[in-house]
């Protein structure tokens, strides 16, 4: 019985297994080496390459296969060539008009494409390979010795991975008209700095992931959703402007960057757990500072907690009026010394009974929950919801307007003394008369 049962699994279990052969023998491998693949059949017949086999031996410029064991390929699966770093150079055949995504991801050497003519699909524009008249951008050849490249306009899409491991791209711009960046889309590349134009709504999860040169990031306003990991482990950045466009920051967002601290807009409706202030091993990033809006995402982020999963934020949270001003200044600094605003520690009950908290003092106290908060105080207490300012402006964070407002002050107070003693003098006149009047009555 037990063999029976043998005999009628064994069909079933043979269908599971994946299927690999050689290229066709009559065919010249390049560089003379057999390429291996593992692939599957469509209904049609058809084959489908799911893995080349030989990514961790083979070296030279590769051909994809237009047929294996009689079987025509239609289709190149995802990540079918990943990290196989000895290929320099890819020609796509003419019949090949279908590949998945992150198809040549961490493929360090490959330097070039070369689509065959009469592919109605693909095409090579300055070294890149591209497709659907040049709208799509599938794979910037992670070899490619530029130092910058400028995406053409009329491109609005981005494959998956598209820059990944992009070994000597230190600058790229990505223009209008592209409406999202992909999953993986820049990761492991040595991109140093970037610029995302306004008509791009969402970046996508590990987009910019592991871009440890990453320093200079320009997020232009209309970018709506940043998801998972989207900039994880950037350790190189140090400094970036959310636009106000901004509804919702996924997990892990920024986690392991070089950011001390971050200001929020009040746009964003939906922040995920270790979005900011937690480094590489999703510890807390001691001293980090949020700024915001009170009452908004920005101060319930800094603070919130989850029992459940065992998280807690306990940053500090500062303040602010226009949430949409950034507060990181250059090399990660908060404001400049001539616009520091003093800080002082809470006053005690009679202190606070006696002597209100001063315009423009950084105070350090604690929300209705016991998280500690800093405020800047813009108007003395009136017992409701205070009015508060950005840290560095406004009178009494800027000693130019103060010396100009002391030397009118000054004036005012000298225009008031000459009133006073002209005033004081008036009587003393008046008197006098009146004792000349007197006189001249005894006369």
């Amino acid at each position: 019985m037990k063999k029976l049962a043998l005999l009628l699994f064994l069909p079933f279990l043979l269908t599971m297994l994946p299927i690999s052969v050689y290229a066709d023998e009559g065919a010249s491998p390049p560089s003379g080496v057999a390429t291996e693949y593992q692939y599957g059949l469509d209904e049609e017949g058809n084959a489908e390459l799911y893995d080349f086999l030989l990514s961790d031996s083979f070296h030279g410029e590769l051909t994809i296969p237009t047929e294996i064991d009689g079987h025509p390929v239609d289709y190149v699966g995802n990540a079918c060539y990943a990290e196989a770093k000895g290929i320099t150079g890819v020609v796509i055949p003419a019949a090949i008009t279908d590949m998945g995504d992150n198809v040549f991801f961490g493929c360090t050497s490959l330097d070039h494409f070369t689509v065959e003519a009469g592919n109605p699909y693909y095409s090579v524009n300055d070294g890149v390979l591209m497709a659907d008249s040049n709208s799509f951008l599938v794979a910037y050849p992670a070899g490619k010795s530029n130092a910058s490249y400028m995406i053409p306009n009329g491109v609005n899409e981005i494959a998956p991975g598209a820059f990944g491991f992009a070994q000597n791209l230190k600058e790229v711009a990505v223009p209008a008209g592209v409406e999202y960046i992909d999953n993986w889309c820049f990761a492991y590349s040595q991109i140093e700095k970037v610029s995302i134009a306004g008509t791009v709504y969402q970046i996508d999860d590990y987009a910019f992931a592991y871009c440890d040169k990453l320093h200079d990031l320009t997020l232009s306003s209309g970018i709506e959703k940043i998801y998972h990991a989207a900039f994880a482990y950037d350790t190189a950045l140090k400094q970036v402007t959310l636009p106000n466009t901004l509804t919702l920051i996924g997990q892990y967002a920024f986690c392991g960057t070089g950011l001390s601290c971050i200001t929020i807009p009040n746009s964003l409706q939906e922040i995920s757990y270790c979005a900011f202030g937690y480094d590489a091993n999703m510890q807390p990033v001691e001293g980090f500072t949020i700024y915001g809006e009170p009452y908004t995402m920005a101060q319930e982020y800094a603070t919130t907690e989850d029992d459940e999963n065992d998280y807690k934020n306990e940053f500090t949270f500062v303040a602010v009026k226009d949430a949409s001003i950034p507060y990181e200044l250059g090399n990660g600094e908060l404001y400049q010394a001539e616009t520091e605003a003093p800080v002082t520690q809470p006053p005690t009950k009679e202190q606070s009974a006696s002597a209100p908290p001063q315009e423009g003092e950084v105070i350090i106290t604690t929300d209705e929950e016991g998280h500690t908060i800093e405020v800047v105080q813009t108007e003395e207490p009136t017992g409701k919801a205070g009015i508060f300012e950005k840290i560095g402006a406004g009178l009494f964070g800027n000693q130019r307007l103060q010396m100009i407002l002391g030397i009118g002050g000054g004036v005012a107070v000298l225009l008031a003394l000459v009133l006073v003693i002209a005033f004081a003098k008036k009587p003393k006149n008046s008197q006098k008369k009146e004792n000349d009047e007197s006189e001249n009555g005894k006369d």
